[in-house]
């Protein structure tokens, strides 16, 4: 009876000991749900995007394990955890450092290799901190043209039925559009990782697409939400998902009965895109003069658009401002010269922007790209800390000798001083900055971004220095945006006000000189193909331009003020 007893109450004991460990080690441990974790285990970082206030419960006991697929035990206990902060974890004699977060989470595998073109079969997911989970088949390819030399890669997403993308699926993103083709920025060549974002959603309080009240859900550019991404269970860091722009997103009439009613071009190169080139177009291709062809996919047909850059070129000056109105909408052309210049986007005057139509009879408008080379730093991400000069091109230079009491001058002036009101302001432009900033400091993304990528470290003066740079932009624009409008033919006709520009030697080779009589503020080289070569600032009645770099040949040179834009040839032997 003893031994018996003794027996019974020794398993007994024994299961109650289990029980109560069990139940320590329960408050002892914060477990985090399937999906909600994320691992990289070459680079030994965990990354956990379930609500904090899920994990913790508000209870200041000390917690000594993390439990996701495996065990993680805490180097030290912890009592809170913080998404800006971060945490030593070990598992299997490996030492993790895990962070959480709030930024949705995206996984893409696949077993082949990443190309520009075609698109592989890869599977996605995304994981949002309110436990929405998003799966896929997808294809997958490389995005960009210069961007594909840089070692974060941009992709290309199309969402996909089946593992052959026979059939398309549209899926709606964090609260983007419905669509079946997406892309993730890199922003490998922004200092803050927001500059194109910033930008993106500037232009979007700007700039409303003038048709809205027939089509309600059109949008003139692109909404973009942070990320995290991992691939090949590979942690490559930030990215910003984004929409895209196309006949979807523009709400574009489509092709119907052999028609062609919306168009949609691409500015992916210079020529034709910066109206300083007028080639001949072939419609067996989808290029030309720069531009690729994007709507309608039914039919190629180059002719309206090279009608439109014809027009712009070589027509007069009467001609010109009596029917530009008609073929391109002013109000954009203005909204679109006040945004370029305020972001001093240098690659955004032909190149990374579209040209599109709603219908046709409607004019042509602008709808911005690529807005990563802005706010006073350039493609490669380099301070560019140039605060003066106008951005144009051949149709801008046009249209500022519109003085007529409706024209564009005046419409810019009016809404220069519209905007200054409301959204250009530097305490709203730099709050944009702070909201971008303070979202991903306080989430750590980029303590994380560095891991993944040991070229970047995070510098918080770069703020500073985007707050100096807007401000300097900003007074020059404030002056430059302002100034009476003077046409060019007038100023010709004024013997008073003679316009006098010398560039010499010409041909010449090294160097050449300007000496000018109307306060130049800016010199442009452009190559005869319309790309800058040279862009650089101009100051008193003479100066010395360095181009002992460039190759021999025929080159185009514009020098600007403030009123006048003066256009002539060089030639380099």
């Amino acid at each position: 009876m003893n031994k018996k007893f003794t027996s019974v109450n020794l398993i007994l004991l024994t299961i109650t000991l289990l029980l109560s460990a069990g139940s320590a080690l329960a408050g002892d441990t914060i477990r985090v749900k399937p999906n909600l974790y994320h691992v990289d285990h070459k680079k030994n970082i965990v990354i956990i995007n379930q609500s904090v206030s899920e994990l913790i419960g508000g209870v200041n006991e000390p917690k000594n394990h993390l439990m996701l697929s495996e065990d993680y035990e805490f180097l030290a206990p912890v009592y809170s955890i913080s998404e800006a902060s971060s945490y030593k974890v070990v598992c299997n004699d490996s030492v993790y450092t895990a962070y959480f977060t709030k930024l949705p989470i995206i996984h893409i595998n696949t077993r082949k290799q990443i190309v520009d073109t075609p698109s592989v079969y890869a599977t996605f997911s995304m994981s949002e901190n309110n436990r929405a989970f998003t799966q896929s088949a997808i294809g997958i390819e490389l995005r960009g043209a210069s961007s594909q030399s840089l070692p974060k890669k941009s992709y290309e997403l199309s969402f996909w039925n089946d593992t052959l993308g026979a059939t398309s699926r549209d899926v709606r993103l964090l609260n983007m559009r419905n669509d079946n083709k997406w892309n993730l920025q890199a922003m490998y060549n922004e200092p803050l990782r927001m500059q194109s974002k910033v930008s993106n959603e500037l232009w979007q309080d700007i700039h409303q697409i003038y048709y809205k009240n027939l089509e309600p859900d059109a949008k003139n550019g692109i909404a973009m939400t942070y990320v995290e991404v991992f691939i090949n269970d590979e942690y490559k860091g930030i990215y910003a998902l984004s929409e895209r722009v196309d006949r979807k997103q523009l709400k574009l009439k489509k092709y119907d009965n052999q028609t062609i009613k919306g168009e949609l071009y691409k500015g992916g190169d210079w020529g034709a895109t910066t109206f300083t080139g007028l080639p001949p177009f072939d419609n067996t291709s989808l290029t030309w003069g720069g531009f690729e062809y994007k709507h309608p996919e039914e039919e190629i047909d180059w002719s309206n658009l090279y009608n439109f850059v014809d027009f712009v070129e070589n027509s007069s000056a009467q001609d010109f401002n009596n029917n530009y109105k008609n073929k391109f909408k002013l109000s954009n052309a203005v909204d679109y010269y006040i945004f370029l210049n305020l972001l001093r986007a240098l690659d955004n005057t032909g190149k990374n922007l579209y040209i599109a139509k709603y219908k046709a009879g409607e004019p042509y408008y602008y709808v911005p790209w690529d807005l990563d080379a802005v706010f006073g730093n350039n493609w490669q991400g380099n301070q560019d800390n140039v605060t003066v000069g106008l951005l144009s091109n051949g149709f801008y230079d046009r249209l500022n000798q519109d003085c007529s009491p409706n024209g564009f001058r005046m419409a810019l002036v009016q809404r220069w001083a519209e905007l200054r009101a409301t959204v250009i302001t530097q305490n709203s432009i730099m709050a944009r900055f702070a909201v971008n900033n303070n979202y991903l400091v306080s989430n750590n993304a980029y303590e994380r971004e560095h891991i993944a990528w040991n070229s970047f470290a995070y510098d918080a003066t770069q703020l500073a220095y985007v707050n100096s740079w807007l401000n300097n932009r900003i007074a020059y624009l404030d002056v430059a945006f302002s100034q009476s409008c003077i046409a060019l033919s007038n100023v010709n006709a004024t013997a008073a006000t003679k316009i006098e520009l010398k560039i010499y030697p010409n041909p010449t080779n090294g160097y050449f000189m300007i000496e000018n009589n109307f306060f130049a503020r800016e010199i442009c080289v452009q190559d005869m193909s319309g790309k800058v070569i040279i862009q650089q600032s101009l100051s008193g009645k003479t100066s010395k331009v360095d181009i002992s770099s460039l190759p021999k040949g025929l080159y185009i040179t514009t020098v600007k003020s403030e009123k006048i834009s003066k256009r002539d040839k060089l030639v380099i032997n």
